[in-house]
């Protein structure tokens, strides 16, 4: 995932603000600066104490992201590709499961990654199996 400078600006910040003072509540402007963040199934996570012992700040930011939602930019030959996937199967069971070609398979695979701007299967089993799902 690319992030906005203007955000990553604002992330800085706002470790600034609270490495400074970590009782001080960050100021207004950097939280509306982080604001293109912030959407329903968001978490962001600033670890202070870890951001200390590494030296550099740790953020991190998730999405979950309910199933259906996750999904729906899908073709319905995609849904049944990444179901399959999700439940752990290789390109060879999902095509023998759907009387398809491995090749086949493959192509779905490459396009659900594309449509849901993920980098890798694990990372679409990981959003579909969130705890945090809605």
């Amino acid at each position: 995932m690319s992030v906005d400078p203007n955000v990553l600006a604002a992330l800085s910040e706002a470790l600034e603000s609270l490495n400074r003072d970590p009782q001080r509540p960050v100021p207004s402007s950097v939280i509306a600066a982080l604001a293109p963040l912030a959407r329903e199934g968001t978490n962001l996570k600033i670890d202070l104490e870890a951001s200390r012992q590494i030296g550099a700040p740790l953020v991190t930011l998730g999405y979950s992201v309910p199933e259906s939602d996750l999904f729906a930019p899908l073709t319905p030959r995609q849904r049944d590709v990444a179901a399959l996937l999700v439940c752990g199967q290789s390109n060879k069971e999902i095509a023998r499961n759907l009387s398809i070609s491995p090749a086949t398979v493959k192509d779905h695979v490459h396009a659900i990654l594309k449509h849901l701007n993920l980098p890798s299967r694990a990372a679409v089993i990981a959003a579909a199996r969130s705890p945090e799902k809605s």
